[in-house]
C-alpha cells in the first residue's frame, strides 16, 4: 500500500476547485486511527465521481485495494486520471461490472494471503454469491445501495454474510442532498436546454421514499407546482400530509410537464406513452436505467435526435425529452456533494472492517447501533459547528 497521505498538501495545491479536492474525509481519518482494519484485500466497485478520489485514496490505506472497477455511466475522466495507479477498470457495459468484480476476487482468493472482501454499489455481484461463497479466503460483501440491498434480499437464502448501509438511518441523511442534486440538476437541464424556469412546471415525483421525500420538497422550494405518486398507500398518505398533490397515477401522467424517477423500480414504461403530455421531460434520480424501459422508448420511436444531455423521440403521436439518456441526472454533477459524504463513506469503511476482522454468519449484516451512534457523533462535532 503506497503512502498516498504524505502526498496531500501537493495534490491540494494542484487541483483546487473540484469537489474530490474540497474535502480530505476527516471523520473517515478519524475513524481509520481508532479502528484500524486488520489485514485484508477488496475488491471496490464505485462510482468514480471526482468526489470518490478521496475516499478510494484513504480505503487504499487499510486495505490492499487488489482491482477498483469503475461503474461504466459514471465514471469521470479526470477521476480515472487522478486514480491511473490503481489502474481502474471499466467495463463496457452495466452488465459485465459484476463479472469483472468476482473474477478480481478468485484470482485474489486463489493466492494465499490476507481474507478477500467486496465493496460495492448496487448488487452487481449478487447473482454470483454462491460462486463467491466457496471461495476459502472470501469473507463477504459490502454493498451501498438500497437497488443492491433488494438485489441481495432476492438472491436469499444468502450463502455468505452481506454488510448493507442502505437502510442505516446515517445512510438516510444523504437522502436529502440526493434530492436536492437531482433538482439541481433537472433546473439546470430545463434552463440550458429548453429555455424554461422549473418554477413554472408541473412536476410529477415517481416514488416517496426517502429521496423522493427529500426531492419533492426541494422542488416546492423552487416554486415547481409538484405532484407525488407512490404504489404505497401509506407513502401517498405521507404526501397528503406534507401538502403535495396526490391522484391517481393516470391522471398524474397525463398533469406532468416533468416526470422524475426516483422509485428504485421501473416507473415508466411503454404503455404509459398515450398518457404522456406532448413535450414532457422525463429524468431520472434512481440508479442505472431502471426507472424508465429506454430500450422500450428506442423501439418504439419513429424518430430521434439527441443534443448532448437531451434525447428527443418521437414515440405515441407526440415529443418526448429524455434527460442523460435515462441514467441518473445527478450523477452530471457529481451525484451529491458535502460533509454528508463524509458520513456515508466512514459507514462503509467501518463495515468492510468488519468483515476483515471476522468471519460473520451468512445473511444480511448492519453496523451495530452503537458503532453507528459514535461515528454519528463524531461527524456532528466535526461539521455541526461550521
Amino acid at each position: 500500500m503506497t503512502e498516498i497521505l504524505d502526498q496531500e498538501p501537493v495534490i491540494g495545491r494542484s487541483i483546487i476547485g473540484h469537489a474530490s479536492r474540497a474535502s480530505d474525509l476527516p471523520v473517515l481519518r478519524s475513524a481509520q486511527a481508532s479502528w484500524p482494519m486488520p489485514p485484508s484485500r477488496t475488491v471496490l466497485i464505485a462510482h468514480l465521481l471526482d468526489t470518490a478520489v478521496p475516499y478510494v485514496r484513504l480505503l487504499e490505506q487499510s486495505t490492499d485495494l487488489v482491482e477498483v472497477v469503475a461503474v461504466p455511466y459514471s465514471a469521470q475522466p479526470e477521476a480515472l486520471s487522478l486514480l491511473n495507479h490503481f489502474s481502474p477498470r471499466v467495463p463496457h457495459s452495466i452488465e459485465e461490472v459484476g463479472a469483472t468484480a468476482v473474477a478480481a476476487a478468485k484470482s485474489a482468493a486463489q493466492r494465499a494471503g490476507s481474507p478477500v472482501l467486496i465493496q460495492e454499489v448496487g448488487g452487481y455481484c449478487a447473482d454470483a454469491v454462491h460462486q463467491l461463497a466457496g471461495l476459502p479466503l472470501f469473507r463477504g460483501i459490502v454493498e451501498d445501495t438500497k437497488q443492491g440491498q433488494w438485489r441481495y434480499e432476492r438472491a436469499s437464502p444468502l450463502p455468505l454474510p452481506v454488510f448493507t448501509i442502505a437502510d442505516s438511518p446515517l445512510k438516510a441523511l444523504e437522502d436529502v442532498q440526493v434530492g436536492r442534486s437531482v433538482a439541481y440538476s433537472v433546473e439546470r437541464l430545463l434552463r440550458l436546454r429548453f429555455y424554461r424556469l422549473l418554477s413554472e412546471r408541473r412536476v410529477l415525483v415517481l416514488g416517496y421514499g426517502g429521496i423522493g421525500t427529500a426531492l419533492a420538497q426541494h422542488l416546492r422550494r423552487t416554486g415547481a407546482h409538484v405532484a407525488v405518486y407512490d404504489p404505497s398507500e401509506v407513502r401517498m398518505s405521507a404526501a397528503v400530509v406534507h401538502g403535495f398533490r396526490v391522484a391517481s397515477r393516470e391522471e398524474l401522467l397525463s398533469w406532468a410537464e416533468v416526470i422524475v424517477g426516483v422509485s428504485g423500480h421501473r416507473s415508466l414504461t411503454t404503455r404509459d406513452l398515450p398518457l404522456l403530455r406532448d413535450g414532457v421531460v422525463l429524468a431520472s434520480g434512481s440508479s442505472k436505467q431502471v426507472e424508465f424501459d429506454v430500450e422500450g422508448l428506442y423501439r418504439t420511436a419513429s424518430a430521434t435526435a439527441e443534443v448532448d444531455e437531451v434525447l428527443e423521440l418521437q414515440v405515441a403521436d407526440r415529443t418526448v425529452y429524455l434527460l442523460n439518456q435515462g441514467k441518473p441526472v445527478n450523477f452530471m454533477e457529481q451525484s451529491i456533494l458535502g460533509s454528508v459524504l463524509d458520513l456515508v463513506y466512514t459507514e462503509l469503511y467501518l463495515c468492510t472492517r468488519e468483515l476483515a476482522r471476522q468471519p460473520w454468519a451468512p445473511g444480511l449484516h448492519r453496523l451495530d447501533p452503537r458503532m453507528q451512534n459514535e461515528l454519528a457523533q463524531r461527524w456532528r462535532e466535526e461539521y455541526g459547528q461550521r
